[in-house]
C-alpha cells in the first residue's frame, strides 16, 4: 500500500532527481555548444603592438659564467646595489620556482646570495619572506614526502641547481638564515587548500586567497562562453614577526578585529628559472606568477563558485580531443592582468644557470623534462631588470634558440616566427599589459 505521505516524499525526490538531471544535462548541452561553436578569433595570432621608440626603452643586466653568486654580485652591481629595490626597513618578499627540482627550481646559490645583499645592507631592519605556492596537495602521502605538496624543491634533494657545498635543497636556506617553520604540514603558516573554506571572505582576517569577481579577465571563446578567470592573490603571515603580507594592499598587521598597515613596504622580487615550455614556448620571467595565484579558481577546483571558469594554469584550453592545437599561450593574458591590478614585481631575476628543453635523442617519458638529466643544458647566465616581455624575449634569442640543433621542438621558442607559441605567448602578454619591449633594438643591455 503506498501513503498519501509516501507518495508526496516520492514525487518530491523525483522532481529533486529531475531538476539534478536537468542541470547536468544543460551543462552538457552547453559544453559540447561550446566545442562546436569555438571562434576563429579565440585560436588567432595577437597582433604586434607597435613599440613606442621613447616609452618602449628598456634596460636589462646581464652576467654570466661567473657561477650563480657571482652572476647575482654582477647584476646588482649593474643595478647600482640592491638598495635601488629595497630599502632598510621593507619587507621583501622572493618568490622563487619551487615546484619542480634541478633545472626546474631556482638555483639555490643564487637565492642565497639575493638574501645577503638584501641583509646585509647599512642599518637592515626589515623581513625576507622566501616563499611559492603549493599547488594540489596531495595529504594521503605521509609527511615528510616530497610529493606531498608540489612545491617540492624545498624537500626533494637535486642533482643540478643547488651550488652550495653541503646543500642539496631549497630547505636548506632555512637553518642557514633562521630556524624558522618551512616545510608546513599542518598549515600552521600556510593557507587553504583542500579544507573546505575556500577564499577569504569579506571583513575576515585569516590567511587564504582572494577572488575577486568583479575583475573577471574574459576572453570570447564559442558563440555561447568565454575564457574567464577570476583576479586572485594571497594572504599570508610571516612565522616569524607576525607582519601580514597580503599581496594586492602590502603589509598589515592585527588589531583586534581589523587589519591596519605598517607604514612599511612590500618589494617583491621575482626569482624564476628559463626553461623550454610545452604551453607557452618558453617560461621564465612572464610566466612565473603562475606560482602566485590560486590554481583552484577554475578548472579541478572543488569551490562552487569557480564553476563555469577555468583557472589561469588552463587558461585556453578548449576541452577538444586535439587538445594540441589549444591556444595555451592565451595564459598570458590573465598573467599581465594580474600584475597590473595586483602586483608586479620590483625586479626580475631570470636565474639560467640550467635551460631545460626536449632533446632530439629523446629520454625517459616517465621523469618530467623540467628535472631529467638528459633535458638540461649549462647557459651559466642571470638576466636581470623590470621589463619581463625584454627579459624573456633575450633568453629565447641568446639562451634557448642556440639549442635549436640538438631540441625536438625548437618552432615552438622560434621568435622569428609569429605564429610559434613563444611568439603569440609575449605579444599577447604585451597587449595585455599595455607594455612590454619585444623589439631588441630598443633593449639596451649592460
Amino acid at each position: 500500500m503506498i501513503t498519501r505521505r509516501k507518495l508526496l516524499l516520492g514525487g518530491g525526490a523525483a522532481v529533486v532527481a529531475a531538476g539534478g538531471a536537468a542541470v547536468v544535462m544543460r551543462k552538457r548541452i552547453m559544453s559540447r555548444l561550446d566545442r562546436w561553436t569555438l571562434k576563429d578569433s579565440f585560436f588567432a595570432t595577437p597582433p604586434l603592438v607597435p613599440h613606442d621608440p621613447v616609452t618602449d626603452r628598456a634596460t636589462i643586466c646581464v652576467a654570466r659564467d661567473a657561477g650563480p653568486a657571482g652572476n647575482v654580485d654582477a647584476v646588482i652591481g649593474k643595478l647600482g646595489g640592491i638598495g635601488t629595490v629595497v630599502g632598510a626597513d621593507d619587507v621583501v618578499a622572493i618568490k622563487v620556482s619551487a615546484q619542480w627540482w634541478n633545472q626546474g627550481m631556482t638555483n639555490v646559490a643564487a637565492v642565497k646570495r639575493v638574501i645577503e645583499h638584501v641583509i646585509e645592507q647599512p642599518g637592515w631592519k626589515g623581513e625576507v619572506v622566501v616563499f611559492e605556492n603549493t599547488h594540489f596537495r596531495r595529504l594521503e602521502r605521509p609527511e615528510g614526502d616530497p610529493a606531498r605538496g608540489l612545491s617540492r624543491a624545498w624537500t626533494r634533494p637535486s642533482d643540478a641547481n643547488v651550488d652550495v657545498p653541503g646543500w642539496s635543497t631549497l630547505g636548506d636556506l632555512v637553518p642557514y638564515f633562521a630556524d624558522d617553520p618551512w616545510f608546513d604540514p599542518d598549515h600552521a603558516h600556510g593557507v587553504y587548500g583542500g579544507d573546505g573554506r575556500g577564499p577569504i571572505a569579506a571583513g575576515e582576517l585569516r590567511d587564504g586567497y582572494f577572488w575577486d569577481f568583479s575583475k573577471t579577465f574574459a576572453v570570447e571563446r564559442s558563440l555561447v562562453r568565454d575564457a574567464k578567470t577570476p583576479l586572485t592573490w594571497p594572504r599570508f603571515t610571516s612565522p616569524r614577526t607576525g607582519a601580514v603580507i597580503d599581496f594586492r594592499d602590502g603589509v598589515l598587521r592585527r588589531d583586534g578585529d581589523k587589519l591596519v598597515a605598517t607604514g612599511q613596504r612590500l618589494r617583491f622580487i621575482n626569482m624564476t628559472t628559463a626553461n623550454e615550455h610545452g604551453s607557452t614556448g618558453f617560461t621564465g620571467a612572464c610566466k612565473s606568477p603562475m606560482g602566485i595565484v590560486d590554481m583552484s579558481a577554475g578548472a579541478l577546483g572543488t569551490d562552487s563558485r569557480a564553476d563555469g571558469y577555468q583557472s589561469i594554469h588552463y587558461f585556453g584550453r578548449t576541452g577538444r580531443s586535439d587538445a594540441s592545437r589549444d591556444p595555451t599561450w592565451r595564459m598570458a593574458g590573465p598573467l599581465a592582468y594580474f600584475c597590473e591590478h595586483v602586483r608586479t614585481p620590483d625586479l626580475y631575476l631570470t636565474v639560467a644557470e640550467w635551460v631545460a628543453y626536449v632533446p632530439k635523442t629523446g629520454y625517459d617519458g616517465s621523469d618530467d623534462m623540467r628535472h631529467h638529466a638528459a633535458c638540461r643544458e649549462s647557459t651559466r647566465t642571470i638576466v636581470a631588470g623590470t621589463d619581463p616581455v625584454a627579459i624573456d624575449a633575450w633568453c629565447v634569442r641568446n639562451l634557448v634558440a642556440p639549442l635549436a640543433p640538438k631540441a625536438a621542438e625548437a618552432e615552438m621558442t622560434d621568435l622569428g616566427n609569429p605564429d610559434s607559441k613563444v611568439s603569440r605567448f609575449l605579444r599577447y602578454y604585451r597587449q595585455v599589459a599595455g607594455k612590454g619591449t619585444l623589439d631588441p633594438a630598443l633593449v639596451t643591455v649592460v
